[in-house]
């Protein structure tokens, strides 16, 4: 689910995890800021301006480069397995 990136950040959400993904991407895993771990865990890429919820309550279950569970964004959409 796409979220709104403006007033996301605007919140300044506690920031589980930062890196770049296998396409040069840098991604940052980040907690709803108002539902906290009650809320999946966002992706958010501030080069393409966008916050995305992963399917994931756990930054353990996402690879940060290769693997099945990678994340990246393509065509404004959130992608798994990007490898």
């Amino acid at each position: 689910m796409k979220l709104n990136y403006s007033k996301l950040t605007a919140a300044d959400p506690t920031v589980y995890l930062t890196f770049t993904n296998s396409i040069g991407q840098e991604i940052k895993l980040v907690e709803h800021p108002v539902r906290g771990d009650e809320y999946p865990v966002i992706a958010v890429s501030d080069y393409h301006q966008l916050a995305i919820a992963t399917d994931f309550y756990e930054t353990g279950d996402i690879n940060e480069v290769g693997g099945e569970y990678e994340v990246g964004f393509i065509d404004g959409e959130l992608f798994h397995g990007l490898s």
